[in-house]
């Protein structure tokens, strides 16, 4: 394989990538990876930008309707966006906050020759401190659910003012990173106990379960019995968070995804969200009631699967 980059001035890095798998010219077009133009091995990169020219409107137009999408889904705290400033992430445990702290004694670090470069980071070792401010005693109030729409506390995550500007890769890194950490820290100590709780429940057993930070899939099962689970899973409604671990529990049963697996995952997902529907958890008596409406032969795990498509890993 062998590519080359190419600086549009409207969708910015273009890659031209040559494959021996690639049997006609394509593009695709990704939020988050950009823009990228397939080439057949023995076609020139000179075609591939005649090809690139040909259908660069349409990219453009691709383009904007993604990111008019990712704005959308931001809105709705089911993805997560460019950190900044006053930024807002909301979990099942707490809502995270961003805020930069302006101090005067950072003044000297911005003026020229001063200190480290501001957009780079420079040398010196940027700290950021969390604060945590409890908002609701759950063991005061009763409250048995959970939900990102009634987070229990609020998490402020301070960085200094001799940070990246705002709007920066550098600062958007910086501050995924924090992000990261929290969310760590929060999928440790829910996940586990709710899938220990959910196994017992239906009578399941598995080895070992590993939070992870993965890129591609929320969570998976291997044939040892070991589970992995994807650290965003706290951003999900409970239900849908929920839906994953009994998904993965399910293969311990049944280790493909035909009829079986399905007809399983479905009772443990009907049981569940009636389970929590009980307690009060307006999340699930949501999914239930878009399950009654659904013609599908499992209605409420394949309400809860299409729920799940709608969020993006961060």
């Amino acid at each position: 394989m062998t590519e080359r980059k190419y600086s549009d001035p409207v969708l910015g890095e273009v890659t031209f990538r040559k494959s021996q798998g690639s049997r006609r010219f394509s593009m695709r077009i990704h939020p988050v990876r950009g823009t990228c133009v397939s080439i057949p091995w023995m076609m020139t990169f000179a075609d591939g930008m005649r090809f690139f020219m040909q259908k660069r409107d349409w990219a453009i137009a691709a383009a904007e309707r993604q990111k008019e999408k990712s704005r959308a889904a931001v809105e709705s705290g089911k993805a997560v966006g460019i950190l900044h400033d006053g930024s807002t992430v909301r979990t099942l445990l707490s809502e995270i906050r961003f805020i930069r702290e302006r101090d005067r004694k950072h003044e000297a670090e911005k003026q020229p020759g001063a200190g480290a470069d501001r957009n780079t980071g420079g040398q010196h070792k940027i700290s950021l401190s969390i604060t945590e401010e409890i908002k609701e005693d759950i063991k005061v109030s009763g409250r048995l659910w959970l939900s990102p729409d009634r987070p229990v506390s609020v998490k402020t995550i301070h960085y200094p003012d001799n940070t990246p500007d705002e709007g920066t890769p550098g600062l958007s890194a910086l501050l995924g990173k924090a992000l990261a950490k929290v969310l760590r820290d929060e999928a440790r100590s829910l996940l586990p106990v709710k899938l220990s709780f959910l196994a017992r429940h239906h009578g399941f057993e598995y080895k070992a379960v590993t939070v992870k930070h993965n890129s591609s899939n929320w969570g998976s099962c291997s044939g040892l019995g070991n589970i992995n689970l994807n650290l965003n899973l706290v951003r999900l409604p409970e239900p849908v968070c929920d839906y994953v671990l009994l998904h993965e529990l399910a293969h311990l049963e049944h280790h493909d995804h035909g009829r079986g697996f399905h007809a399983l995952l479905e009772t443990l997902c009907a049981d569940n969200c009636h389970r929590l529907a009980a307690l009060g958890c307006p999340d699930a008596v949501r999914v239930l009631r878009r399950a009654i409406r659904s013609n599908s032969e499992f209605p409420v795990s394949r309400t809860l699967e299409q729920d799940i498509k709608t969020y993006r890993i961060f």
